[in-house]
């Protein structure tokens, strides 16, 4: 009985998603950003608003919030871009995202804004995917 208590402990205790519920299993029909501290573009354009709604930059955005692993601690941070989140559903969530425009290997900050001292870290790969296109030069 203890090998068989000691098994089950091992399935369900390895069955842990690395997936956090931030997006609540909806899909996501638009991100828009909204510039918070000096924010421009690679051609040096400053910015104060960017939208998203293509689907290849749509699934970059999902994959990086599913995949943000959730911070230890209350953090200490400030806001660089503010993120309104719209569902297919029509609903909305709002969270704070840190992708800097440096060129250096950074990790992300994604933090949902009614739950401001609990933050999420983004991979430095996926941050510098986001970081690419939030931060491209639009074509006019």
């Amino acid at each position: 009985m203890v090998l068989f208590a000691l098994w089950m402990f091992g399935i369900f205790a390895g069955c842990e998603s690395n997936t956090n519920n931030l997006l609540e299993n909806k899909a996501i029909s638009s991100i828009d950003l909204e510039c918070k501290n000096q924010c421009t573009l690679s051609d040096g354009t400053p910015f104060i608003h960017r939208e998203f709604k293509e689907e290849a930059e749509l699934k970059l955005f999902t994959d990086a919030i599913k995949k943000a692993e959730k911070m230890p601690g209350i953090l200490d941070y400030f806001v660089i871009l503010e993120m309104r989140i719209t569902f297919e559903d029509r609903t909305s969530k709002m969270f704070y995202l840190n992708i800097s425009n440096s060129t250096d290997l950074q990790t992300g900050l994604l933090i949902e804004q009614s739950k401001s001292e609990q933050g999420y870290q983004i991979s430095s790969k996926i941050s510098e995917r986001l970081r690419e296109t939030i931060y491209k030069t639009t074509a006019s």
